[in-house]
């Protein structure tokens, strides 16, 4: 049987939510449409979003995800005062919330589901 979910899969979403954030992230904030929440769940949202498909496809990666999605959260708080936004500490704490949310979501889910590639 083969499995909905596979590495190479999650792998493009993962891609395609980090070039979605990095999109919104460098829009000016005057041009974006209102959403429900405050800015810090949205940051919380994303970042879930971004670790969650491959912490559940490959849980014994899980550390490298967790590094580069911090590293992404930096990247982006340091690069938007260069687009006339404000870059904040809390937002990468926030991030890193999101991204431990997001990964445990994930094992969980593995654990749960008992996929033979976890």
């Amino acid at each position: 049987m083969r499995h909905l979910i596979t590495p190479f899969r999650t792998r493009r979403v993962t891609v395609a939510l980090a070039a979605l954030i990095g999109l919104a992230t460098f829009i000016p904030a005057q041009k974006l449409p209102d959403a429900p929440g405050t800015d810090k769940l949205h940051h919380v949202i994303a970042c879930a979003a971004l670790v969650l498909s491959m912490s559940f496809a490959k849980p014994h990666q899980l550390w490298k995800y967790a590094v580069c999605g911090i590293m992404v959260g930096i990247f982006i708080e340091l690069a938007q005062p260069f687009v006339n936004k404000s870059g904040e500490v809390g937002d990468v704490l926030v991030d890193a919330c999101g991204i431990t949310l997001g990964c445990a979501m994930g094992v969980g889910l593995c654990t749960w589901t008992n996929k033979l590639y976890c």
